[in-house]
């Protein structure tokens, strides 16, 4: 009987090595060491991860949506979840009510007016009729330019433009030159990429503007950033990479994503 109970027992550690062993195989496992300075491709999505300041990008062409609910916020794991999004970030500012801060139109509504505010300079504006996107200065945009084929939002500041710092923005806004977690959404002039970019380690703006430039993944191409709402919002949701998930559970009333 003690035999057979040995041999049980030396059976039982056997199996839970092994398990132990291929945990890295296992789906959902999250760890660094899954991610850092790794790219991948998921179908024609491309990730690229950055051990400095922990940051991973996700390149894509095709358009973004926008979920906007200031009433009955989702997670990004929950929004993913329910709508198959493949990658969610957190989108831009919102006030303590939860609408967006500044002006936000989705396809020809208005939700929010524009704001006067030293951090919300510029506009992002897709127009999902050609997948066209670009950060206008609010001095170059007014009302009267919204499109029913557009989504866009009053955020800011321009990080990158054209491959430069943008130095005066950075300097002016409230935050820039703080060291923040960051959220940036970007694209390539020649190649009609779009990215979502998350950092999970603190930095200033104009310290993440010099990195990102200097990354292999943007090199011979013209690089445009602008900062969404970072801080305790920062946050990314992978459906087919759980290792580079980040503060999934947290309500935020607006998202951008890709399915």
């Amino acid at each position: 009987m003690n035999n057979l109970r040995n041999l049980r027992v030396f059976q039982l550690s056997i199996i839970f090595m092994g398990l132990v062993a291929c945990s890295s195989f296992i789906p959902g496992i999250e760890s660094a060491e899954q991610r850092l300075g790794k790219t991948m491709l998921d179908g024609e999505t491309v990730v690229y991860n950055s051990d400095l300041y922990d940051i991973t990008i996700v390149g894509f062409k095709e358009n973004f949506e926008i979920i906007y609910d200031p009433q009955e916020p989702p997670t990004l794991k929950q929004a993913g979840q329910k709508h198959s999004y493949r990658y969610l970030i957190n989108g831009s500012y919102f006030e303590g009510s939860r609408v967006h801060a500044g002006w936000l139109s989705i396809f020809g509504t208005q939700h929010t007016p524009l704001k006067e505010d030293q951090q919300l300079t510029h506009l992002s504006v897709l127009d999902t009729s050609v997948g066209y996107i670009d950060f206008p200065g609010l001095d170059l945009w007014d009302s009267s330019m919204t499109s029913g084929t557009s989504i866009e939002f009053q955020t800011g500041p321009l990080v990158i433009y054209a491959n430069t710092v943008d130095t005066l923005s950075i300097n002016a806004s409230i935050n820039g030159n703080g060291s923040h977690l960051r959220t940036f959404l970007a694209y390539t002039e020649e190649d009609g990429m779009k990215y979502f970019i998350i950092s999970r380690q603190i930095g200033p703006l104009a310290d993440m503007g010099v990195h990102l430039l200097s990354l292999p993944l943007f090199a011979g191409r013209t690089l445009s950033v602008i900062n969404l709402d970072g801080g305790s919002s920062t946050a990314l949701y992978s459906q087919n990479h759980p290792e580079l998930n980040f503060n999934v559970n947290k309500p935020l009333p607006i998202l951008l994503g890709i399915k």
